[in-house]
Parts: C-alpha cells; sequence; structure tokens
C-alpha cells in the first residue's frame, strides 16, 4: 500500500487535487466575506499548492549511481 503513495502518478494527481481542492476552499470562503488577512492567507495557500505541483512535476528525481572501489 504504501508504494502506491510513493508513484509518481498517484504524487502527481494528488497536488493536483491540492489545487482544487485549496482553490475551492478559498473561492467558498470568499463567497461569504474575507478579510484583507484572510485573503492573504488564501492567496498563499493557494501558491503553495501550485508550488507543491510544480516541484513535483519539474524535479528530478535522484539518480542512481553504482560506484566500484578497487582496494
Amino acid at each position: 500500500m504504501f508504494k502506491l503513495f510513493r508513484s509518481p502518478d498517484f504524487s502527481l494527481g494528488a497536488s493536483a487535487a491540492a489545487i482544487v481542492v485549496v482553490s475551492g476552499l478559498v473561492g467558498q470562503y470568499a463567497a461569504r466575506g474575507m478579510t484583507a488577512d484572510q485573503w492573504f492567507y488564501g492567496l498563499v495557500a493557494i501558491a503553495g499548492a501550485i508550488t507543491l505541483a510544480v516541484v513535483l512535476r519539474c524535479w528530478p528525481a535522484p539518480q542512481k549511481v553504482r560506484v566500484r572501489i578497487d582496494e
């Protein structure tokens, strides 16, 4: 089960879902009325979700290197 959480497809889908959920929550609170501080933190939350998605899509996977040590 933990392999599912570590798969690239799951992480890409979860990051896209995070953007949708965070944007939806901020939009719903905005419809009810928000103060300037709430607007700021809502935009920070959306920017954080977008940053997470970009990092997961663009960050290179670590390279596996085999090193042979001669004795």
